[in-house]
């Protein structure tokens, strides 16, 4: 016995049913994209929420920002300006005044035989010119007092001074040279 089925249904009824068959398929695949459409707003809800106060918290902001800057630009702008022309001067003369890094270069480049640096401390030039305070040690007072000698003759240096207890000992001598910068 063979499980074939056979329709014995009229063409014409065969066509009817085939066509309501596919009517309620598309009435549930319309009910399914009719509810996919509406739980996608209902999740979108609180987005929108949340964007809309976003929008206002800004729109706030920007108000009183704007507030603040012509209230602010109205009374003190003949202040902010003096400040800000005060800061371009001291610029202007920070451009003009020596490096201190390329002083403190032109120290090292000079020839030290018998100097063994140790420290550089620098003053910055406030009323008076700005000053280096070179500390090392020195093997002998000839090497001590030539060192002298070469920071006095440098064009950036108006004098270099060192204390005259600087050459009570013979060899070994600790030393701190103080180095007045020229203006």
């Amino acid at each position: 016995m063979r499980n074939e089925l056979t329709n014995l249904l009229p063409v014409e009824r065969r066509r009817t049913l085939a066509r309501e068959y596919y009517l309620r398929l598309g009435v549930v695949i319309m009910c399914f994209v009719t509810a996919l459409t509406l739980v996608s707003m209902v999740l979108l809800i609180p987005t929108y929420v949340l964007l809309v106060k976003n929008s206002a918290a800004k729109e706030a902001y920007l108000v009183s920002v704007e507030a603040t800057i012509s209230a602010t630009s109205e009374v003190s702008l003949p202040v902010r300006l003096a400040t800000l022309n005060s800061n371009a001067e001291t610029l202007s003369a920070l451009a003009h005044a020596p490096s201190v890094s390329a002083i403190i270069r032109s120290i090292l480049a000079i020839s030290r035989p018998g100097i063994t640096l140790s420290n550089f401390s620098y003053t910055p030039a406030g009323t008076k010119p700005g000053t280096i305070a070179i500390s090392g040690t020195a093997t002998t007072r000839d090497a001590l007092r030539n060192y002298q000698l070469a920071l006095s003759g440098m064009s950036s240096v108006r004098s270099a001074d060192l204390p005259v207890s600087a050459y009570a000992k013979d060899s070994t001598i600790p030393f701190v040279i103080t180095v007045t910068l020229a203006p």
